[in-house]
């Protein structure tokens, strides 16, 4: 009878550990394309992994990704564990600072994944890449296509908060602001991922990414900032893809940006929210206000 109950518990311990590993995401995360070299990705990931720890949400795999070839075959390097696994595997990609194209039968894949019901985040420099891949730009909706006036629509608002969707060939091509600490504004507050969120909060020196165009304005903007005066531009928006869903995040060019304890919150909540439709992560003590931004890493009561 000992034995049966020694065996017993053992048992409930084993589905309990089972069941606290099961709650966690398992994410995969693509990053390095950046042939100009524009973006300190490197250092930029490992700022942002370190936040994303702090949520203590997930469990990460990355990939490096320079080019076409690498995304056909798992990562050499040491400083990144292998992937070999299929998008399936995980309950979210991420695609972040990947300024390149990629094999259009990997965006393939990637499709059937994303329609199937995966999740997939695009943050920052990704929304500049898979220039000429369309597929790409219908998943996000709007894209920064630098300079190109005449490519798909662009999304702006005005003071109000009305919308304004300007045609091709109408208003400038994107851009970015210079590079200054720029306030960024709740849109819909009662998004789970806006949720307990202030109006108003500071990022910290970054771009500010303005005119996004695209074949589809059709998204629901979470955030917008200000450039110029009187023209707010989104910087966060969710859209679905079939029976998946999207998030898209603009800032994080590098530090203090990326290091933003703001841009860290939405970027877990936005990870959680494609993974499981809600959002269970709290808002860190140090979240900024509408006056200073907060670059540590993310507290907790």
């Amino acid at each position: 009878m000992k034995t049966i109950r020694t065996l017993s518990l053992l048992t409930c311990l084993f589905l309990l550990a089972l069941s606290v590993r099961g709650d966690r995401l398992q994410v995969l995360v693509i990053a390095g394309g950046d042939p100009y070299g524009f973006h300190p990705w490197e250092e930029n990931v490992a700022l942002i992994d370190a936040r994303l720890e702090a949520f203590d949400f997930a469990d990460i795999d990355y990939h490096t990704a320079r080019g076409l070839e690498d995304w056909r075959r798992p990562s050499r390097s040491r400083d990144w564990r292998t992937w070999d696994k299929d998008f399936h595997d995980y309950d979210v990609v991420v695609i972040m600072y990947y300024w390149s194209q990629a094999p259009n039968e990997r965006l393939e894949e990637l499709d059937r994944y994303l329609r199937s019901g995966g999740g997939l985040v695009v943050y920052h420099s990704a929304l500049a890449g898979f220039w000429q891949q369309e597929l790409f730009d219908t998943w996000t909706g709007l894209a920064y296509r630098e300079g190109d006036a005449d490519y798909g629509y662009s999304l702006i608002f005005d003071a109000s908060g009305e919308a304004q969707i300007r045609e091709p060939g109408e208003g400038p091509g994107s851009g970015h602001a210079p590079i200054r600490p720029f306030p960024i504004h709740t849109r819909v507050s009662g998004h789970p991922i806006m949720k307990d969120l202030p109006p108003t909060w500071m990022q910290p020196a970054d771009e500010l990414y303005h005119d996004l165009r695209g074949p589809d304005p059709a998204i629901e903007v979470l955030a917008v900032a200000e450039w110029p005066e009187g023209v707010f531009h989104p910087q966060a928006w969710v859209r679905k893809v079939g029976d998946g869903r999207v998030f898209c995040l603009t800032p994080g060019h590098h530090q203090p940006g990326a290091s933003s304890v703001g841009l860290a919150t939405l970027l877990a909540r936005g990870i959680e929210w494609v993974a499981r439709g809600e959002v269970s992560l709290e808002v860190p003590a140090n979240f900024p206000t509408a006056d200073h931004p907060s670059t540590g890493l993310p507290q907790f009561p």
